[in-house]
C-alpha cells in the first residue's frame, strides 16, 4: 500500500487537533455544553459567573497596571495568572482563539516569580504579568504549527525565540498560544482549528493574521500580547477587537524563532516584524523601551543600533497631523468616516494640534508592488505545505496568492519589483517631507471587523509595510450603530475594489463592531511615533 493511500483523512486530522486544543483547558473553566453564547462574546466575562471580584479588577488592568499591582503587593503572580487563565478560557470559548494553553506551566513560573519578589529579587518591569504569543513564534517547549494543519506536532520549539526570551529574563509568566491563519497571510484567521471571531461581534472577523491576539486581549483574556505584521497583522486585528498595537519599522526589533513556512530563507523583499498588542498606548512605549534596554542588537545583527530616545517637546510648535481619510482608491464605509471625523474635530478643539489634510500617494501602485512580492514564488510553498494533508484551502488563502499574478517570478523580474520597492519608498519620503506632518491620522481599514471570508482590501496597512513607516492603533471608543452607520445608496463606486467594500458592509450585521484609527510616522521614528499615539489617544478617549 503506497503511502499516500494510508495518509489519514485532513478531517480527522484536524478534529483530533481541535480535541488536543480544547483538553488544554482546565475542565473548571469549561462553559456547560447547554451554556448559550452571545453574538457579543465579552459579555461571557460576567454571566459565567467564573470570575470573582478581584479577578475582574485584575482583568481590567493594563500590563503596565497589573506590574505596578504586582510590584506593590496588591496581587500576586498566581491571583493574576489564574485570572488570566479563567479570562482566556471564556475567551477561547467565546471566539475560538486560543492553539494552547499551558495553564500548569504558567502557574508554576507564576509561583516562582511570587517567591522571588516575597525575597526581594524581582525580574523585569513585566515581574508576574501573563502574556500571549502569536503561535508561529516559539515558545521553549510548545509547538509551533505555524496556520498549516501537516505542522501540528512537528514544530516543537527548543529554545524560546529571542522576543520571548527577552520578556522572559523581564518577568513574564507564558500561559497560551494564539490562533494564526492558514497561510499567515490574511486579514482574517481561519484555518485548520476553525474561524476566530471578533469578541464584540461574532458574525465578524477577528482579523488577521495575528487575530487570536487581537480577539483574546479584546475580551480580556490577556493584558499584552506579541503578534507579527507584514500587511497589517497586528493592526487589523487591534482594529477589529477594539484595542492598542504597533509595529515598528523592520530593524528595530528581533524576529528570530519566528517561524515563516510560507517564506523562501533568504527572502527579504518584504519582512515582517513583532508587534505589541494590547490594552493601552502605554503598554506599547514599555513594550519597545524593554526590547531596547536589552541591546537585542547585540544578538541579532540584522538589528539597528538604536537605544531608545526619549522624546523632548520642542517649545512654541504644535504635533502637526496628516489627516489621510481617503487612500484615493477605496473610500471607508459610513462607520469609519464617523469616527476619523469625530476624532479630527476633538483634537482641532483642543488647540494643541495642528491639522492638515494628507493627499493620498500612488495607494494603487503600492499594492502592485507589494502584492507581488509577497509571492515571489506565487504561493508555492504554502501549497505545498497544504498538501501533506490534503487540508482544504481556506478561499481567502488562493486570493491573496492570486494577487501576485499567478506566475512565478524570474531573478531579473524579481529584481526590478525590489527596485521598484526601493524606488517607491524614495519617492514617498520625500512626498512625506514635502507635507511637512510629523504624523498621519487614518483609517486602519475600509470597514470595521468585515464579516468572515470578506477581508480583500490590505491598503490601508500594507502600504506601510512597502513604505517600512511605524504605525500604531488605537479604539476610538466609538462602534458600529445602525441607526447612524448606513451607507449612502446613492454613492456610486469608483471601481471594483470600492464597490466589493460596500457591498459586504451592512451596518446591521456589523451592530457593536469597535472603531480604531491608526497613527503612522515616518521611517524609524518608533519614538515620535508612540508619542504622538499617546497624545492623540489621550484627546480621542478624554
Amino acid at each position: 500500500m503506497s503511502p499516500a493511500a494510508t495518509k489519514p483523512p485532513a478531517s480527522e486530522l484536524m478534529a483530533a487537533a481541535r480535541r488536543a486544543r480544547d483538553e488544554t483547558i482546565p475542565a473548571p473553566y469549561r462553559l456547560p455544553k447547554n451554556f448559550e453564547l452571545p453574538k457579543n462574546a465579552t459579555l461571557i466575562l460576567e454571566s459565567s459567573g467564573l470570575l470573582s471580584p478581584d479577578e475582574k479588577d485584575i482583568i481590567n488592568l493594563d500590563a503596565t497596571g497589573l506590574a505596578a499591582a504586582i510590584k506593590d503587593g496588591t496581587y500576586t503572580s498566581v491571583q493574576a495568572t489564574t485570572a488570566y487563565l479563567k479570562a482566556a478560557s471564556l475567551a477561547q470559548q467565546g471566539t475560538n482563539c486560543l492553539v494552547e494553553m499551558f495553564a500548569d506551566e504558567a502557574l508554576e513560573r507564576a509561583a516562582v516569580l511570587d517567591a522571588a519578589q516575597a525575597a526581594g529579587q524581582p525580574l523585569g518591569i513585566l515581574h508576574g504579568v501573563p502574556v500571549s504569543i502569536k503561535d508561529h513564534i516559539d515558545v521553549e517547549g510548545h509547538d509551533s504549527p505555524s496556520g498549516f494543519l501537516g505542522l501540528v506536532g512537528k514544530m516543537m520549539a527548543a529554545s524560546d525565540a529571542h522576543m520571548v526570551s527577552i520578556l522572559r529574563d523581564a518577568g513574564a509568566v507564558f500561559y497560551c498560544k494564539t490562533t494564526n491563519p492558514q497561510s499567515l497571510m490574511h486579514l482574517e484567521t481561519e484555518g485548520y482549528l476553525g474561524i476566530t471571531a471578533s469578541p464584540y461581534n461574532t458574525d465578524l472577523t477577528a482579523g488577521g493574521s495575528s487575530g487570536g491576539e487581537g480577539a483574546l486581549i479584546g475580551m480580556k483574556g490577556s493584558p499584552f500580547g506579541i503578534g507579527t505584521d507584514i500587511g497589517g497583522s497586528v493592526r487589523s486585528p487591534a482594529a477589529a477587537c477594539g484595542i492598542y498595537s504597533f509595529k515598528p519599522s523592520v530593524g528595530r526589533l528581533p524576529y528570530g524563532g519566528c517561524n515563516v513556512p510560507i517564506g523562501p530563507a533568504g527572502c527579504e523583499a518584504i519582512l515582517g516584524s513583532h508587534g505589541p498588542m494590547g490594552r493601552s498606548a502605554r503598554d506599547m512605549e514599555t513594550y519597545m523601551r524593554l526590547v531596547s534596554a536589552s541591546e537585542p542588537w547585540r544578538v541579532d545583527p540584522t538589528l539597528h543600533v538604536k537605544p531608545w530616545r526619549v522624546v523632548k517637546a520642542k517649545p512654541g510648535r504644535k504635533l502637526r497631523v496628516g489627516v489621510l481619510r481617503d487612500d484615493g482608491v477605496v473610500l471607508p464605509v459610513a462607520p469609519i468616516r464617523r469616527a476619523l471625523d469625530t476624532a479630527v474635530d476633538k483634537l482641532k478643539a483642543t488647540g494643541d494640534f495642528e491639522i492638515v489634510e494628507y493627499t493620498p500617494f500612488k495607494s494603487a501602485e503600492n499594492w502592485d508592488i507589494i502584492s507581488k512580492l509577497y509571492w515571489l514564488d506565487n504561493g508555492k510553498l504554502v501549497y505545498e505545505q497544504i498538501a501533506v494533508t490534503d487540508e482544504p484551502v481556506v478561499p481567502l488563502t488562493d486570493w491573496i496568492i492570486q494577487q501576485a499574478g499567478g506566475v512565478d517570478r524570474t531573478k531579473d523580474e524579481t529584481y526590478a519589483l525590489v527596485a521598484k520597492r526601493d524606488a517607491f519608498r524614495s519617492e514617498l519620503a520625500q512626498y512625506w517631507h514635502e507635507q511637512d506632518v510629523d504624523v498621519v491620522l487614518t483609517p486602519v481599514g475600509p470597514s470595521p471587523a468585515p464579516q468572515h471570508g470578506t477581508a480583500k482590501y490590505w491598503n490601508y496597512t500594507s502600504y506601510w509595510n512597502l513604505a517600512n513607516y511605524p504605525a500604531a492603533v488605537f479604539p476610538t471608543g466609538m462602534f458600529v450603530d445602525p441607526a447612524i452607520d448606513q451607507e449612502d445608496a446613492g454613492y456610486t463606486p469608483r471601481n471594483d475594489k470600492d464597490k466589493y467594500v460596500r457591498d459586504t458592509y451592512d451596518a446591521q450585521v456589523s451592530v457593536g463592531a469597535p472603531l480604531c484609527l491608526q497613527v503612522v510616522g515616518y521611517l524609524g521614528y518608533e519614538e515620535e511615533t508612540l508619542d504622538a499615539l499617546k497624545k492623540i489617544d489621550a484627546v480621542v478617549n478624554a
